[in-house]
């Protein structure tokens, strides 16, 4: 699913009075709030959690070594911050009940 779907699904919801402009500009603002959030003042543990969906989390990755598949030469990996998705109950529930 892409934002434009997310966009025309909403769209075509009958009690939403809003064209699909304004339905793009909340979408779009919405994730770029998520983004800014997560991104601005970046530490691990940092979160996001939208209630019934699931929470985004900054974790440290450690340093590992890896290794080019055209060359097979190893290279050092650093630490690094990276971005993990933990569905919240409700989304499991969703998933595991079709």
């Amino acid at each position: 699913m892409k934002r434009a779907d997310i966009v025309n699904k909403i769209a075509r919801n009958e009690k939403i009075t809003l064209d699909k402009k304004e339905i793009a500009t909340i979408v779009n603002e919405t994730f770029d709030l998520i983004s800014d959030y997560l991104t601005n003042d970046i530490h691990e543990g940092k979160k996001v959690m939208i209630s019934g969906f699931g929470t985004f989390v900054i974790k440290k990755r450690k340093s590992k070594i890896g290794r080019n598949p055209k060359t097979g030469e190893e290279k050092l990996i650093p630490d690094r911050l990276g971005i993990t998705f933990k569905p919240g109950k409700l989304l499991k529930k969703k998933v595991n009940s079709k």
